[in-house]
């Protein structure tokens, strides 16, 4: 009972840090394209929240960031929305990295994004 009081406090905590952070400063757009780490970030936690699998090419891209946060985010999310980590790394070097994300990018091919209209149930 302690251990779940004590996760719902630090949840409770982050939440509040983040929603105090937020005021702070200027607001971050999440965008997979932008030179700054952070909107990076929050398009990949958003399309991870929304398990938006059409970003999941921009997750992948996202694998070959010189950000560490970036990367792990972006696995983190792939995991999520496919069961898969196909061997990647975030902390290793580049060169230990490149031949986990060429299969990423297979598997991109392989799977193209199906989208679901609105309103629509996907199938399965």
């Amino acid at each position: 009972m302690v251990r779940v009081c004590r996760s719902i406090f630090a949840a409770g905590a982050s939440a509040g840090l983040a929603a105090g952070l937020a005021s702070c400063g200027p607001a971050i757009v999440a965008d997979f394209n932008s030179a700054e780490p952070a909107a990076r970030n929050s398009a990949i936690v958003k399309a991870a929240a929304e398990e938006d699998r059409s970003k999941i090419s921009d997750l992948v891209r996202m694998l070959d960031s010189d950000d560490p946060a970036t990367r792990l985010l972006a696995i983190q999310a792939l995991e999520r929305m496919t069961g898969e980590r196909l061997g990647y790394d975030p902390a290793a070097g580049p060169d230990q990295r490149e031949p986990a994300v060429v299969r990423w990018v297979e598997w991109v091919r392989a799977h193209p994004p199906h989208p679901v209209p609105p309103g629509e149930n996907p199938p399965g």
